[in-house]
């Protein structure tokens, strides 16, 4: 089965303004001590969206506040995913302003708690290396890094960057050919975000959910996957 990168839709006539909400209520949202995977096992002040003028109430928002580990989406949306094998998730209704007058409280804030980074990722096979910490340039020195396994590139991570060296792949190899879930996220290594099933896809294509797009995972800019 064959997974694709979940992305904001690009497509202006279908969200009407892009991003949807530039101006949000933020909340702790993007504090510190909101942790990026695991179960968030106390309260916080909840973000709350202004959608801009133009912009349609689509299934899937595109709040610019709003870190990217998680996703607003629709009750329509929310209950359909449960339907679907998605892991362990979390989620909370949030008011959605409209044109800073009226509030929608159809909206919810929703993250998968797993993370998939560590089992997925093949770093035996994949290819990165270190640079001198903010140098782009691609003609610049660089010096191969391997690594085995997620904890090992969790420290080799850190430790380049003590020295001002940052860690970059050329390539990342997925093995998703045992993967039986229809939802999962990556965090805090390449290629992040959040990722579909073709099952899933097609479902959300047929049964009109808007505000996406999605990227086969071979599609992926430096990414090889295993089927």
């Amino acid at each position: 089965m064959k997974y694709y990168l979940l992305t904001f839709s690009s497509n202006v006539k279908e969200v009407g303004k892009i991003p949807q909400s530039e101006e949000c209520l933020i909340g702790d949202i993007q504090q510190d001590f909101i942790p990026w995977e695991g179960v968030i096992n106390f309260g916080f002040k909840l973000p709350e969206p202004n959608l801009e003028k133009k912009s349609k109430q689509t299934s899937y928002l595109n709040v610019v506040a709003i870190p990217s580990f998680f996703l607003v989406i629709d009750d329509e949306l929310l209950n359909f995913l449960r339907g679907f094998k998605i892991c362990n998730y979390q989620d909370w209704k949030i008011n959605t302003w409209l044109n800073k007058k009226e509030i929608t409280k159809k909206y919810n804030l929703f993250l998968l708690n797993d993370t998939k980074q560590s089992k997925y990722i093949d770093f035996k096979k994949s290819e990165f290396y270190s640079k001198k910490l903010g140098d782009w340039n691609n003609s610049s020195i660089q010096k191969s890094v391997f690594v085995k396994d997620y904890d090992e590139y969790i420290f080799v991570k850190e430790k380049l960057r003590k020295d001002k060296l940052m860690l970059l792949h050329k390539n990342v190899t997925l093995d998703l050919s045992k993967t039986k879930v229809d939802l999962f996220r990556i965090v805090n290594a390449p290629p992040g975000g959040y990722f579909v099933s073709e099952k899933l896809k097609n479902a959300i294509a047929e049964n009109g959910f808007t505000g996406m797009e999605f990227t086969e995972v071979s599609e992926l800019n430096k990414v090889e996957v295993i089927y």
